[in-house]
């Protein structure tokens, strides 16, 4: 019976240690987190605009980041402008339409696209080499921020793609038509 009790108490002796080794951290930072809600709080009643500036920016930048979109996102706009423009025939295709789309799609299959998520916002933009000697590029093409403004292919925000959105307004009327 003594021998039980000893590897009893030895186990419960080990676990209270690891018990300690992984919850003590734990409790000492839901501590300091409760002290700083509280000052952040005491805070908030002393200046409430300023507070409510505060959470109006934080929750707006959480919501636009949320919705920003992604490449898939892209990629699925662009598939499915490129469907609308085919199902319209030729001679009443708006002619802008069908060259944004066109690009971005020959671009799109040249593999030619890079995404970049800059949280609130998305930029879609052609790549400055060809895919498969992009390693070597890096390297030694160092490009100035003027060559990437003219290399946007689309700004996305909110869940939209503005460049794509702004050339498909009118993709089933053609101008040429009515002259």
């Amino acid at each position: 019976k003594q021998w039980y009790q000893r590897r009893v108490r030895g186990a419960m002796i080990r676990l209270k240690k690891v018990a300690d080794f992984l919850f003590t951290p734990a409790i000492n930072a839901l501590r300091d987190y409760k002290d700083v809600f509280v000052e952040a709080g005491k805070k908030a009643v002393k200046q409430p605009i300023k507070t409510c500036i505060y959470t109006t920016l934080a929750v707006t930048g959480g919501v636009v980041s949320y919705y920003a979109p992604t490449e898939a996102d892209f990629r699925a706009s662009s598939l499915r402008h490129h469907h609308r423009l085919i199902l319209i025939s030729e001679r009443i295709r708006n002619k802008n339409s069908e060259q944004f789309i066109d690009a971005t799609r020959k671009l799109e299959r040249e593999g030619r696209l890079s995404f970049a998520s800059l949280g609130l916002i998305s930029v879609v933009y052609e790549s400055y080499i060809d895919p498969d000697t992009r390693e070597f590029g890096k390297v030694f093409m160092k490009p100035r921020l003027a060559e990437y403004l003219d290399r946007i292919v689309d700004v996305g925000f909110l869940g939209e793609w503005y460049y794509m959105s702004r050339a498909m307004v009118d993709y089933d009327i053609n101008d040429e038509e009515f002259v």
